[in-house]
Order: structure tokens, then sequence, then C-alpha cells
């Protein structure tokens, strides 16, 4: 399906937000039993951890990651000297980039949250 996407829409990355929401979705669900697992003292208390897990530890971790991927790629990993003429010059979208942080959070959430 990248493929298909990448020749018809000229982007690797996923147009829709689905995969994401759904991450978004279980860290909310595990953080929450975490919260009542544990007895945590209030509900503010089980809200700061939900909003941290999702906001520091996703989001943030996650625009970091992509961030530096991409720039390590488009600026250390092309390959100038074997383009011809005929070739058009490719570099990784952040998107996608960010799209590979939520493809590999899903085996960490795995391994840690469940």
């Amino acid at each position: 399906m990248a493929y298909y996407r990448k020749q018809t829409k000229n982007h690797w990355a996923r147009d829709d937000p689905g995969f994401c929401f759904l991450q978004i979705i279980m860290l909310l669900i595990s953080s929450i039993a975490y919260g009542l697992a544990f007895r945590v003292s209030s509900i503010s208390a089980i809200l700061g951890f939900v909003a941290k897990s999702i906001l520091i530890n996703w989001l943030g971790f996650g625009v970091i990651m992509a961030s530096v991927g991409t720039l390590l790629s488009n600026n250390h990993l092309n390959q100038a000297s074997e383009r011809s003429s005929n070739h058009v010059k490719q570099s990784v979208e952040w998107l996608y980039a960010f799209d590979v942080h939520c493809n590999a959070f899903v085996p960490l959430f795995v391994l840690l949250c469940e």
C-alpha cells in the first residue's frame, strides 16, 4: 500500500490519523488502569499520568525522534554520487518518520504497558 501511495499521491506517510488515534486510546486506557490498579490517590493524579504518558512519552518523544531521523537521513544518508540526470532527488518526509515512530511504538507499548 505504501508503494501505491507513493506512486499516486507522491508521499510515503499515511493519510489518515486513525492509527495514531488508536494508540492514544490504548495509552489512555492503560494509564487509567495503571492508576486504578496501584490505587493512585486522586483523579487529578490519574489524569496527570494520562497526560504525561500521551503528551511526553508518545507525542514528545515521537516528535523528537521523527525530527532527528528526518534530519539525519536527509543530510547524511543520501547518495548523491550515484544519481544520473533522470533520477529525482528523494528525501524522507517528517510525517513518514513520525509514522515509523508510531509503528515502532506498538511493540514497546505491548511490552511495557500491557
